[in-house]
C-alpha cells in the first residue's frame, strides 16, 4: 500500500468534485475501489460515509460507516511508523523525528488521526444513552489532539526555521509535502478554534487533560490550509463558511467577517456554480446581511439541485422556516416546521413543538394545537447519554400550553430571540414585533384571573424582549431601563429563571456598548454565575457559550 497513486489520487479529486457537484452516490462510488487500500481514498469513502450518517441520523447508516472507518484504521495502523521501546519512551518528552518516516508512515500519522476524529464523533451517535460510549469517544478525541498536536510543532518549527534559514535550505522540500502540510493545518487549526470557543466552565475540564484553544491561530491556519489548494481546502472553506454564517449567530463567539466569506463564495461557487454547499452558504449570507428574499431565493436554488440525498433538503427547510418567522410569515414558518417533523429524524421534539409555536403565533385558536403539544415529548433524544437542552425547553412549553388552557406567551418572538433572530430583522418587522409584546405586557397586568400562576415570568420575558429589540432599533437608554426594571423583580420569577440571567448577559452586552466595562463585567459574571444559585436553567449551554464570547471582548482590567 502506498500514498495516493497518480490514479488514486485522481480517483479522490473525482471523488470531491461530484461531491461538490451534488452527486453524493457518484462520489462514494468513485472511490468503492481502492478505500481499503488506498489511505486517502478511505478518507474519502469514509468522510462521504459520515456526512450521510449526520444527515439521516439513521441507525443502520451509522453503523456501516463505524464498520467502515474501523476497517479503514486498522488498514492505517498497519502503515503507521513503528517506533521502538526507547522510542516510544522519548515520545512521552519530545516530539517524534519526523525525519525518518518514509513519506507513508507520514501521510498515515495524518490519516489515523483525521478518521480517529470521525470514529469518534460518530462513538457518540452509536449509543447515546452508554456511558462508556461517551468515555470511548472522549479518549479517541484525546489520541487525535496530542497526534495533531505533535506534527503541528514538527510543521511550524520546520516552517520557522526555513524562513530563517534561506542559505542551507534554499530550493529544499520541507519534513512535510504540501498535501501533509494542508491536513496538519486544518486539523490543528479546527482543534485550537472549537476548544476556543468553549465556556470556562467546560473548557476547564479539558484544559486538565491538555486540552487548549486559540481562535486566532485556529482560524489562521484554517485559512492557510484552504489557501493551499489540496484535496482538504473544500472542507477548510466548509469551515470557515460554517463559522461566520452559522456558528457566529449562535454563539455569538466573534466578529462576522463578510470579506472572507465573499472571498470565499466567489472562489468555489466559480469553480462548482451548481453546487447546494456552496449556494447553502450564500442564503446564510444574504440572511445575516438582511436581504431575506435572495435567501428564500438561493435555498429553493438548492432544493432543485438534484442532489441524490433527500436528507439535504431538510437543511433548506429549516433555514427557509426562520426565513419566513424573520419576516413574520407564521403560517409559512409553521409549514415547514410540520414539513421536517414529518421527513427529518434529527429532531422531531424541537420540530413539533416549532410547529406549534409558529401555528399559534398565526391563529392561537387553530385546531389541533393540543394534539401536536402531546406529542412534543414522544420523540425526546439522546447525545452522550444526555437529553438535548434545547428539547427539554420544548418540552416544558408544551406542557405548559397544555396546564394553562391552550395558552402560551410570545412564543414565536421568544424563538426568535433564543436562535438569535431579532439581530436579523429589519427595523419594519421589529416595529410590526413590539406592539404584539406591548399587548402581551398589558395582558399581565390586567387579566384576572392571569392565564397562568405565574405571570411575573410572562411580564419578565415582555420586558426582556422588547429590551432586545430596543437595542437593535437604537434606543440604548429605553433598553437600559427595560432591563433594570425586570431585574427589579427577578425574585419573584417562578418557573422561567433562565430569563434572568438572559437578562443579565444582556444588559452586560449593552454596558459594553456604552463602555461602561465594570458593570458589563459585572453583569457577565453574574449570568455565567448563576448556576450557583439553581441548579440548572433551560438553554444554560448556549448562554455560556455567549458570555465565554462577550467576557473575552472585554479590556483586561488593567487596561480599563
Amino acid at each position: 500500500a502506498v500514498v495516493s497513486t497518480q490514479s488514486t489520487g485522481e480517483l479522490c479529486a473525482r471523488s470531491r468534485d461530484l461531491l461538490l457537484r451534488n452527486k453524493l452516490e457518484e462520489a462514494k462510488d468513485a472511490v468503492s475501489e481502492i478505500w481499503k487500500s488506498d489511505m486517502y481514498g478511505a478518507m474519502a469513502y469514509c468522510n462521504i460515509g459520515f456526512i450521510q450518517s449526520i444527515m439521516t441520523f439513521d441507525r443502520k447508516n451509522i453503523n456501516q460507516t463505524i464498520t467502515d472507518l474501523d476497517t479503514s484504521l486498522q488498514f492505517i495502523q498497519g502503515l503507521r511508523h513503528k517506533d521502538g521501546m526507547i522510542s516510544y519512551l522519548l515520545s512521552y518528552v519530545k516530539n517524534r523525528d519526523f525525519s525518518t518516516f518514509t513519506e507513508v508512515e507520514k501521510h498515515a500519522e495524518l490519516m489515523y488521526a483525521e478518521l480517529l476524529l470521525v470514529r469518534a464523533v460518530l462513538t457518540f451517535a452509536e449509543d447515546a444513552d452508554n456511558l462508556v460510549s461517551f468515555v470511548k469517544g472522549a479518549l479517541k478525541i484525546k489520541t487525535c489532539h496530542s497526534l495533531y498536536k505533535e506534527m503541528f510543532s514538527v510543521l511550524d518549527l520546520d516552517e520557522t526555521q526555513r524562513a530563517s534559514d534561506t542559505v542551507d535550505r534554499a530550493g529544499k522540500d520541507g519534513i512535510f509535502d504540501q498535501e501533509l502540510s494542508g491536513g496538519i493545518k486544518m486539523g490543528w487549526g479546527a482543534f485550537s478554534l472549537g476548544l476556543s470557543l468553549l465556556p470556562p466552565k467546560i473548557l476547564g475540564l479539558l484544559e486538565f487533560v491538555g486540552l487548549r484553544g486559540e481562535k486566532e491561530l485556529g482560524l489562521r491556519l484554517i485559512k492557510e490550509a484552504e489557501a493551499m489548494d489540496v484535496l482538504r481546502s473544500f472542507v477548510c472553506a466548509n469551515g470557515l463558511l460554517n463559522y461566520n454564517t452559522v456558528l457566529l449567530q449562535y454563539t455569538k463567539s466573534g466578529s462576522y467577517d463578510a470579506e472572507l466569506v465573499d472571498g470565499l463564495l466567489t472562489k468555489w461557487s466559480t469553480r462548482y456554480p451548481d453546487s447546494m454547499m456552496f449556494d447553502f452558504f450564500s442564503g446564510r449570507r444574504a440572511i445575516i446581511s438582511g436581504e431575506v428574499e435572495e435567501a428564500l431565493h438561493m435555498f429553493d436554488k438548492c432544493e432543485n439541485s438534484g442532489i441524490d440525498w433527500a436528507q439535504f433538503y431538510h437543511l433548506c427547510y429549516w433555514e427557509k422556516m426562520w426565513c419566513h418567522a424573520i419576516l413574520l410569515n407564521w403560517s409559512e414558518a409553521s409549514s415547514f416546521a410540520k414539513r421536517l417533523y414529518t421527513e427529518s429524524r434529527w429532531s422531531r421534539t424541537l420540530f413539533s413543538y416549532l410547529h406549534l409555536a409558529f401555528q399559534y403565533a398565526a391563529d392561537p385558536q387553530s385546531e389541533g394545537l393540543d394534539k401536536v403539544a402531546e406529542d412534543v415529548p414522544r420523540h425526546q433524544l439522546k447525545i452522550g447519554g444526555k437529553h438535548l437542552h434545547i428539547e427539554k425547553f420544548a418540552i416544558r412549553r408544551a406542557r405548559s400550553f397544555l396546564r394553562n388552557d391552550k395558552f402560551l406567551c410570545l412564543p414565536a418572538v421568544e424563538l426568535l430571540y433564543v436562535w438569535r433572530f431579532l439581530p436579523l430583522m429589519s427595523r419594519d418587522a421589529l416595529n410590526s414585533v413590539v406592539p404584539l409584546i406591548e399587548e402581551a405586557l398589558e395582558e399581565c397586568a390586567n387579566v384576572q384571573p392571569y392565564h397562568t400562576d405565574y405571570p411575573t415570568d410572562d411580564w419578565f420575558l415582555c420586558h426582556l424582549l422588547l429590551a432586545v429589540i430596543s437595542i437593535e432599533l437604537g434606543d440604548t437608554t429605553h433598553a437600559l431601563s427595560l432591563l433594570r426594571t425586570a431585574l427589579q423583580s427577578e425574585d419573584q420569577i417562578g418557573l422561567d429563571h433562565f430569563y434572568i440571567p438572559y437578562a443579565h448577559y444582556e444588559l452586560g452586552c449593552l454596558y459594553t456598548k456604552l463602555s461602561d466595562f465594570s458593570q458589563a463585567r459585572a453583569h457577565l459574571n453574574y449570568a455565567r454565575d448563576f448556576s450557583n444559585k439553581v441548579k440548572s436553567y433551560s438553554l444554560e449551554n448556549r448562554l455560556l457559550f455567549r458570555i465565554h464570547s462577550a467576557l473575552s471582548e472585554l479590556p483586561s482590567r488593567e487596561a480599563q
